[in-house]
């Protein structure tokens, strides 16, 4: 099952950009209006360039969904971010892969095998994945339905 962004993320991350941003053009053009109007603009226009980032970067690791599949299964799977960096994890039945995009400052694969995970919470839109007596803090949408997937997981091996 792919993990995908709903409106709600697409909407707040306009909002987010274009609050800013009204307030701003309409502070340097003493014009609420101004500020309205640029803000609502500028936060769709945001919003939908990512959006569109987000379906080429799906379609893009379609390849790779493809070449896991032939040697293990997908549990499921999204857009992800560990420590800043973005790109796209797998949760298989090996354990949680992740992908980073080519425009990273970091560009390592992570992978963490289900036999090391020790347990899985969630904290705002984040799984806290420990492992090895490690916590990694995994930015994903729907983390709550990643952190079911994968308890079941463990409590099958």
């Amino acid at each position: 099952m792919t993990y995908k962004n709903g409106i709600k993320e697409y909407a707040l991350t306009g909002v987010m950009f274009g609050v800013p941003m009204g307030i701003l053009f309409g502070l340097m053009h003493l014009s609420l209006l101004h500020g309205v109007i640029t803000g609502f603009l500028c936060g769709f226009l945001f919003a939908f360039l990512i959006f569109l980032f987000v379906k080429y970067q799906e379609k893009k690791f379609d390849k790779k969904r493809t070449e896991i599949a032939k040697e293990r299964k997908i549990i499921c799977d999204g857009g992800a971010t560990i420590n800043g960096n973005g790109g796209w994890m797998f949760f298989t039945e090996n354990g949680i892969e992740f992908y980073p995009h080519k425009i990273n400052i970091s560009t390592k694969e992570i992978v963490i095998p289900t036999n090391t995970i020790e347990s899985v919470k969630t904290n705002k839109n984040q799984i806290l994945v420990s492992a090895n007596g490690k916590t990694i803090a995994i930015v994903v949408s729907r983390n709550k339905e990643w952190k079911k997937q994968i308890e079941d997981a463990l409590t099958l091996s």
